[in-house]
């Protein structure tokens, strides 16, 4: 897409080619309205570092404001790429853009071009300009901001980079040719913000994020810390899996959407007496990635130079972006506490065997345990999983029940739908204290025969139920059931006749010429 450099404000930098494209746009939008009725990113990887090549997408947007997709690698297929990796703005707007080609991740040291980006001051602009404004804000947080909520796709995109080519080509604030009102909001609301501050450093959009684990043994019936957390965000989301919940010192609950630097957090295993594990994560919005650099040849697999290089570009992650840290710690059975185990045996619930049906049915668990406390509640959940794949099937149960002894069983029944002929299905269980998220037994033993059920291959047909007819019918005379070859001896003999039969109505007349 090589119009970027016909857009420009009404003080000259023209606006050649802009409605030609703009039918051809309208065109596109509309099959586009059909075709896909919402834009979906994907969600791109952390980062890409200083020194890889990407591959530089065709933009959206109006036609000469596009967002162009990135690729961390070159597609399989480049008329269909697919959904991009990250997207990039142009830094330069009286050099023609080139796509389908790899281009250079650098910093602002690497910059080739010689318009007004060179200044710190302007990068720090630009920076703001980008970290305020759509992707690294999603569509509908960055139309309320600007006060056009229901902002469109392409109003968005036109208004960030107009901003952006208002301090890497001006040294004033000017007056586009806006598509829309809009985009003309839109517009002025960054320059405003971006006029009114210092700037931002690339550090301010690269988010930094750890976990440290505790060094210290860990003992299940106890708080499990201190995961101590660093980051340079204002806050950070932290999660848990298993999900265990999260406490300070004291055992207080704590807002796990609203960690700050520092911040020590503890796992509260006060209600667990089994041995177990959980990661902890801490995850913050943005990726180093935004604010890098793209220089991009003018032919594919070329050299960039000063004086021989496409428009340049600036990354730019969309608001799903995550950073992440991560820790992982085990824990050691409560000393001196009964330890729950489970057992399980999974049947066939009609006839009590392993086998079920192709077209589907209702199959029951039945979970045998012990080391339990008596009059405490507890709550065995199970899945069903396929033995092929180690997959799960979807398939759940669960069963609440008060342990009146220390040892017994319950029930856990599964209702299988047709679909799944042929394959092995195996019940995976857990269980859990009432109203508690650890569990303290599980049994998932993907090559346990006794919670294992095969579903047949096929349905059972009418040839299986004319015998059974047919033997219904046999012993209905007093006679002694037939058995199974002598069966196949009448079909044989009634089918053969039925042949015989067929043939002579179909034999031709011969007796007339």
């Amino acid at each position: 897409m090589n119009t970027e450099y016909a857009e420009g404000p009404a003080d000259g930098l023209g606006k050649a080619g802009r409605p030609r494209a703009r039918v051809l746009l309208a065109v596109f939008l509309a099959l586009a309205a059909v075709l896909v009725p919402a834009v979906a990113w994907a969600a791109p990887p952390s980062g890409v570092d200083v020194g890889d090549d990407v591959y530089v997408g065709d933009g959206v947007g109006y036609g000469g404001t596009s967002l162009h997709g990135i690729y961390v690698s070159t597609p399989a297929d480049p008329l269909n790429p697919g959904a991009p990796d990250l997207f990039a703005y142009c830094i330069e707007h009286n050099i023609s853009a080139e796509t389908d080609r790899l281009g250079h991740v650098g910093d602002f040291g690497d910059y080739l071009g010689s318009n007004f980006f060179v200044d710190p001051v302007v990068q720090g602009k630009v920076l703001w300009v980008l970290g305020n404004s759509y992707p690294a804000m999603s569509l509908a947080d960055f139309g309320a901001a600007a006060g056009a909520p229901g902002i469109s796709l392409n109003d968005a995109i036109e208004a960030t980079q107009y901003a952006i080519w208002r301090y890497t080509e001006l040294t004033f604030d000017a007056a586009w040719a806006w598509s829309t009102p809009d985009s003309e909001a839109a517009y002025w609301y960054l320059l405003t913000g971006a006029n009114a501050s210092a700037g931002l450093q690339p550090a301010d959009l690269h988010p930094t994020v750890s976990v440290t684990a505790p060094a210290g043994a860990q003992v299940a019936g106890t708080l499990a810390g201190p995961f101590l957390v660093s980051t340079d965000q204002a806050t950070v989301t932290v999660t848990t899996d298993p999900v265990v919940p999260l406490v300070d010192s004291t055992g207080t609950a704590i807002d796990p959407a609203a960690v700050v630097d520092g911040q020590e957090l503890y796992l509260d295993l006060r209600g667990a007496v089994a041995a177990g594990g959980s990661t902890v994560t801490a995850s913050a919005t943005g990726s180093s990635s935004t604010g890098r650099i793209l220089s991009v040849p003018t032919v594919p697999g070329g050299p960039t130079t000063a004086l021989d290089h496409a428009q340049t570009l600036i990354l730019v992650t969309p608001s799903t972006t995550q950073t992440s840290g991560a820790a992982t710690i085990a824990w050691a059975a409560a000393v001196g506490a009964a330890v729950p185990t489970i057992g399980t045996t999974l049947v066939d619930l009609a006839d009590g065997d392993h086998i079920l049906p192709a077209a589907g049915g209702t199959v029951v668990d039945t979970v045998a345990y012990s080391g339990l406390t008596p009059g405490t509640g507890y709550t065995v959940s199970g899945e069903l999983m396929l033995k092929s794949t180690g997959l799960s099937t979807g398939i759940t149960g669960s069963n609440a029940f008060v342990a009146t002894t220390a040892t017994g069983s319950v029930d856990v029944t599964f209702t299988v739908p047709a679909g799944f002929a042929g394959e092995s299905l195996v019940a995976f269980e857990s269980l859990f204290e009432l109203g508690g998220a650890i569990p303290v037994a599980q049994h998932q033993d993907i090559n346990d025969a006794a919670q294992t059920i095969a579903v047949q291959s096929v349905v059972v047909g009418a040839p299986v139920a004319a015998s059974a007819a047919l033997n219904a019918q046999l012993a209905s005379t007093g006679s002694t059931p037939p058995s199974g070859a002598a069966v196949v001896a009448v079909l044989t003999i009634i089918l053969g006749a039925a042949c015989l039969l067929a043939q002579r109505v179909r034999r031709p007349d011969t007796s007339h010429p």
